[in-house]
């Protein structure tokens, strides 16, 4: 297909006929691209893919094959086949820059013309700002979470082809040095990176041979792949082959922080001290983000970066908010009533508030009011007269989405999970007051500003108690209904929930712990492989998985007191809470220390299983720890009875 006339929904090209027919199709018309809400957790989104999209739009046409298949699939009649014929865009278009933050409301773009021409264009503009923008957006997480070390974007071999040259493309302007790709690195000039695969060193007799085949071909300074066998083995034959100036060495499996600390001290012991470290193997931001404190100088993203596993989608939508009822009329605004899914009518400029190179607001007025005082415009000319107008680099736009990034809060551009930062309406800020930011918690802090106190019965003011809550694994997929659904689950969220909403009061830390597992593969073992049976002690159905309605807190767990939302068993078996990393990446042993809690509570599902390995480890952790009667549910009566007495016997209380 060398046109793009046919990257469209039927049912744009059905309107457009009926448009022709009734004599419509001309009359100006205003659509605007725009999302209602961000990803739950995500406080930014970055735009992206508008390098891509505008050449197509205004390579938008339909050839003389493509207009006869139209008509002979009844799609479209005769009148609207000559239309289509003489099709191309010529209006105008006006957007926020590639790179740019966007929020719930922000219009993104701004397409004006006629109806007929608006119209037809809506597939191909969500199609691309949905999906580089959610690359974009993820990628930008990692790339903050990464603190700057390089990140190299591998996910060519997770998504449709052409669809990874776009991917390599959001992700190196969100933030990331590189691609395996080499069709972007030609297309777009995105750097490209790679070396070899497992199949190289097994293609040879020995691993030192294709060390050595490796080093003769690429040089010492090359990137060796040292875990086909062992890692430690490996990394002593890397330095034997290639010396002490080896370039790097790359770690695919495994505990990776470990790994990577036992790599670095053997290396250093070798002499190979300038040698870096770099790791792959389902990275997320969440995962880069534990891997902090890791000598760590590099890490490859593929699954994560590439697909919807590894970032939800940006829910753009383009709709009609202004039309005239006669070509050359006057507009007027329509909008959307539906409930959930309304839209603002009548066209729309966005205006910025930066306050010494923070922003701070975001809004909009009508496109015909002035600008106002001390506002910046948030949107620039793209297109004029169906012409390209706005065509940077890049690189130019790589460093417009570092520079926009560096005008959010700095609490802003953690990966924690929290509300929009802003909300983009029609209520402009006052312009002459002080600005006003949202108070952030250090991410390596804990409030612990003063609360009236429940325990003494007192009323008196004082600090929280040292103590915390945990709950345990309370998701749609663990309780009634669910995949490995628990007798009593429903009731027992219930009862957090009530639990919470007498005496959140008593807790320094909530934390909530969730199964966060992969779509692909069996995580380590985990799932059941396909083909096989579970056997419900090492292996289990599919649970949890990441994003799926499995894994969403059960609905009658009220989540509104809880502190820290920890996530575990990405790619891997993971039972205890102590085993997962907090959306920003820390550990829950860390979180309960250095907001100085020595008790904990535990509640959740399964008392036999994730409930037991939770408490055991608190234990392990050195707290004092309770298990809450009646606020946990256990999949066997006989297994829950066994694990009870472990837990007794380890010296878990009950209460």
């Amino acid at each position: 297909m060398d046109r793009t006339g046919l990257l469209t929904d039927r049912y744009e090209l059905t309107m457009l006929d009926s448009w022709v027919r009734d004599g419509s199709v001309d009359n100006p018309a205003v659509f605007e691209a725009f999302a209602r809400r961000l990803p739950e957790g995500r406080r930014y989104g970055v735009l992206a893919g508008l390098g891509r999209l505008l050449p197509m739009i205004t390579d938008f046409s339909f050839g003389g094959a493509e207009v006869e298949w139209l008509a002979a699939q009844g799609v479209v009649g005769t009148e609207t086949a000559r239309y289509l014929r003489d099709f191309r865009f010529r209006g105008d278009i006006d957007g926020y820059r590639e790179g740019d933050l966007y929020f719930p409301g922000s219009p993104v773009l701004t397409v004006r013309g006629t109806l007929g021409e608006c119209v037809v264009l809506e597939t191909l503009v969500l199609s691309v700002l949905n999906h580089d923008t959610a690359i974009a957006s993820a990628a930008a997480r990692m790339a903050v979470a990464a603190g700057g070390r390089p990140l190299i974007e591998m996910g060519s071999r997770r998504t449709h082809e052409q669809a990874a040259i776009a991917t390599a493309r959001a992700a190196y302007l969100a933030g990331f040095a590189s691609t395996s790709n080499l069709a972007a690195g030609r297309l777009h000039g995105v750097p490209t990176v790679g070396t070899a695969a497992h199949a190289f060193t097994l293609a040879h007799r020995s691993e030192a041979e294709a060390f050595r085949s490796q080093v003769e071909a690429l040089g010492a300074g090359t990137t060796l792949l040292v875990d086909t066998y062992d890692t430690t083995e490996g990394i002593r034959t890397a330095v034997r082959v290639a010396g002490t100036g080896l370039g790097a060495i790359r770690i695919d499996s495994g505990d990776l922080a470990e790994e990577s600390v036992r790599a670095r001290a053997l290396l250093d012991e070798l002499g190979a001290t300038s040698t870096r470290i770099t790791v792959t193997s389902d990275l997320d931001e969440f995962v880069i983000a534990a891997l902090a404190d890791a000598p760590i100088d590099g890490y490859g993203v593929g699954t994560r970066v590439a697909t919807g596993s590894g970032h939800p989608t940006a829910s753009m939508v383009y709709k009609l908010v202004a039309v005239a009822d006669e070509p050359g009329g006057t507009l007027r605004p329509v909008a959307k009533r539906s409930a959930a899914k309304a839209s603002v009518g009548g066209a729309k400029r966005a205006w910025r508030r930066y306050d010494a190179g923070v922003l701070t607001a975001e809004w909009y007025t009508a496109d015909t009011a002035g600008p106002p005082e001390g506002a910046t415009p948030a949107q620039v000319a793209l297109v004029r007269a169906g012409e390209v107008v706005h065509a940077p680099g890049l690189a130019e736009v790589r460093e417009h989405t570092r520079a926009t990034l560096a005008t959010l809060p700095p609490g802003e551009r953690t990966v924690a999970a929290g509300d929009a930062y802003l909300t983009v309406t029609a209520d402009a800020p006052d312009l002459h007051a002080p600005p006003t930011q949202r108070e952030e918690t250090p991410m390596n802090q804990t409030n612990t500003s003063t609360t009236p106190s429940t325990l003494d019965g007192t009323g008196s003011t004082g600090p929280r108690a040292a103590r915390a809550l945990l709950i345990v694994d309370v998701q749609n997929d663990f309780v009634e209904g669910g995949s490995l659904g628990v007798d009593g689950g429903n009731d027992v969220a219930r009862r957090i929930s009530e639990h919470l909403d007498a005496r959140a009061d008593d807790y320094r830390v909530v934390a909530a712990s969730r199964d966060w597992h992969h779509g692909e593969g069996t995580n380590g073992g985990h799932f059941a492989a396909p083909g096989e049976d579970p056997d419900f002690v090492e292996t289990w159905p599919v649970h949890c998985v990441q994003g799926e309605d499995g894994s969403h807190y059960a609905p009658d767990l009220v989540t509104d007191a809880v502190t820290h939302h920890v996530v575990k068993g990405m790619g891997e078996p993971a039972y205890s809470a102590f085993e997962g990393v907090s959306e920003e990446g820390r550990r829950l042993a860390d979180i309960l220390r250095e907001a100085g809690v020595e008790e904990v509570d535990v509640t959740g599902i399964a008392t036999d299983y994730c409930v037991r390995a939770t408490a055991l480890d608190a234990v392990k952790e050195g707290f004092t720890v309770t298990l809450l009667d009646g606020l946990h549910a256990g999949v066997a009566a006989e297994s829950s009875a066994a694990a009870l007495a472990e837990m007794e016997a380890a010296g878990v209380q009950r209460r």
